[in-house]
């Protein structure tokens, strides 16, 4: 729940959001900067609203269904802080799905494994397109942190891209 209480809070820092526009950037960075699932936006927003970080008021377009807007307050700003950097001074061993299937590739036969392995390069590979397509389509004024993710991410596939070649010739 903190890591959605920070995803919601660091949205409301750019200003106030109404639930179809938080909803839709949280896709957008979900689909593309974290692995973050988030089945309902209201359920979150409703405690944030308890527990005095957000704010709501209601807000009507022309003939448009009554919306409400979400705002972050100055406790939400504080908290957004301690959770910021409670997150980024957290280090945790990573553990990536991909470690079960490696404890086990003794029981499947070199063959297999090797072509297994070889598959599991080509989805890498394109992957690693597919991230110097979106780092290339970024805006020249994008966001430190869109870069920084993006640039993290290639990291980490270079070296995953790096191990699963030595893997697969051994």
């Amino acid at each position: 729940m903190k890591e959605q209480e920070l995803l919601f809070l660091g949205l409301l820092q750019g200003g106030p959001k109404h639930g179809y526009q938080l909803r839709k950037l949280i896709q957008e960075i979900s689909a593309t900067f974290t692995g973050i699932k988030t089945d309902s936006i209201y359920y979150p927003l409703k405690k944030m609203l308890k527990d005095g970080l957000v704010t709501q008021k209601q807000a009507k377009e022309g003939r448009r269904p009554q919306k409400y807007i979400y705002a972050i307050t100055e406790k939400g700003k504080n908290e957004f802080r301690k959770l910021l950097s409670k997150n980024l001074f957290s280090v945790e061993r990573p553990y990536f799905s991909i470690d079960l299937s490696l404890y086990f590739l003794n029981f499947i036969p070199e063959e297999l494994r090797n072509r297994y392995l070889r598959i599991r390069l080509k989805f890498l590979n394109r992957l690693k397109k597919s991230l110097h397509t979106l780092k290339n389509a970024l805006p020249a004024d994008s966001a430190l942190g869109h870069l920084a993710i993006l640039e993290h991410n290639q990291e980490l596939l270079a070296a995953e891209i790096a191990f699963t070649t030595r893997l697969a010739v051994s």
